[in-house]
C-alpha cells in the first residue's frame, strides 16, 4: 500500500521525468551528466565505495587522479542512463536501430535457431536499460528480470517507461523462477544482470582476481533448459551512439559433475565482463559494494 512518503516520491519523480521530456535530446543528455556529477558530491560514501572498488580491481596500477576521473564518469553514465529512461517513449525501434551498432548478432541468432531460448548475462554497464530494447528491436523475443522498487507507485511508473521499449518484464517475486523457465521454454531470451554481490554467497569465485559472491542463477537456468549463456553489454560511445558487445554462447556440457559445469560457465561469462569493464572502466557502476566477503582471501 502506498504511503504519504510514497506519494510524495512519486509526484516528485513524475514531475522530474516530465521536465526532462521538455528538453531537447542534447540538453537532456547534458542534464544527465550534471545529475551524475551532482550525486557524486551529494553521496560521498558512494563515491568512496567507487574509488575503493577501482583500487581493488586495478590493484593501484593507475594514479589517484585517474581513479577520481573514472569514478566521476561512472556517476555521469548512471545519470545519463536514468535521464534516458525518463525519455524512453522517444526511442522507437527504428531510432534504436539507427543509434545502436552491433558487429555480430550470430550468438543470439544461433540460440533462437536451436529453439531453446537463452540467458543473456549482462551488467550495470553503459546503457544497460536500453540494451533490452535493442535486442527486441533487432527482432529477438526477450524478457528482462527487473528488481521491484520499494515504492509501488514509482515501480509502476518505471515499468511503464520500460514498456515503451516493448520488451517483456519479469519482476523479482516468488513466481520469478517459474516465469523464467516458461520464457526459456517459449524460445525467448531472459536477461539477468549478473555483476553485483549475491547475498546468498552460494558461489564464491574470483572477480578481478579477488573472491566475490556471484549469482548462480544464469548457470542453473542454462543447465535446466540446456540453453546457452550469452554475455553481452551495451557501451555508451558518445551522444546517441552505442555499441553492443556480445560474447560467444556458453553452453552446458555433458559432464556428470553439475557443480563443476556450473562454475565453468559462470567463470566464462565473468571473464567476458572483466575484460569489457577493464577496457571501458568508466562505463560500469562502481558505486555498489561488489566485494563484501573477506577481501584477504
Amino acid at each position: 500500500m502506498a504511503t504519504v512518503k510514497h506519494n510524495i516520491e512519486y509526484i516528485a519523480t513524475k514531475f522530474g521525468f516530465g521536465l526532462v521530456n521538455l528538453m531537447s535530446n542534447e540538453t537532456a543528455d547534458r542534464f544527465g551528466k550534471f545529475i551524475g556529477r551532482l550525486f557524486s558530491r551529494l553521496l560521498p560514501k558512494r563515491k568512496k565505495i567507487a574509488i575503493d572498488n577501482l583500487r581493488y580491481a586495478f590493484k593501484d596500477s593507475i594514479t589517484d587522479d585517474q581513479y577520481d576521473e573514472i569514478a566521476l564518469r561512472s556517476f555521469e553514465n548512471i545519470g545519463q542512463t536514468f535521464i534516458d529512461m525518463a525519455r524512453f517513449k522517444n526511442f522507437s525501434h527504428s531510432k534504436i536501430k539507427e543509434i545502436v551498432h552491433c558487429q555480430d548478432i550470430s550468438p543470439l541468432q544461433k540460440a533462437i535457431d536451436e529453439k531453446r531460448g537463452g540467458i543473456i548475462a549482462t551488467a550495470h554497464f553503459g546503457h544497460w536499460e536500453m540494451a533490452g530494447g535493442w535486442v527486441h528491436a533487432a527482432g529477438f523475443p526477450i524478457d528482462i528480470v527487473v528488481k521491484i522498487q520499494s515504492n509501488p507507485l514509482v515501480n509502476k511508473l518505471i515499468a511503464k517507461l520500460r514498456g515503451y521499449l516493448k520488451f517483456g518484464q519479469i519482476q523479482m517475486k516468488l513466481s520469478t523462477l517459474r516465469e523464467i523457465m516458461t520464457s526459456l521454454k517459449n524460445n525467448r531470451f531472459v536477461v539477468l544482470a549478473a555483476d553485483q554481490h549475491d547475498p546468498s554467497e552460494s558461489l564464491i569465485l574470483d572477480f578481478f582476481g579477488k573472491k566475490a559472491s556471484v549469482a548462480k542463477g544464469p548457470g542453473l537456468f542454462a543447465k535446466k533448459q540446456n540453453c546457452p549463456i550469452i554475455p553481452a553489454v551495451m557501451r555508451r560511445v558518445s551522444f546517441e551512439k552505442y555499441e553492443v558487445h556480445i560474447g560467444e554462447g556458453i553452453y552446458p556440457s555433458d559432464s556428470l559433475d553439475e557443480k563443476a559445469d556450473l562454475i565453468r560457465m559462470t567463470k566464462e561469462y565473468l571473464a567476458f565482463l572483466e575484460k569489457i569493464i577493464l577496457k571501458y572502466p568508466d562505463q560500469w557502476m562502481w558505486t555498489h559494494r561488489r566485494w563484501k566477503i573477506n577481501r584477504d582471501n
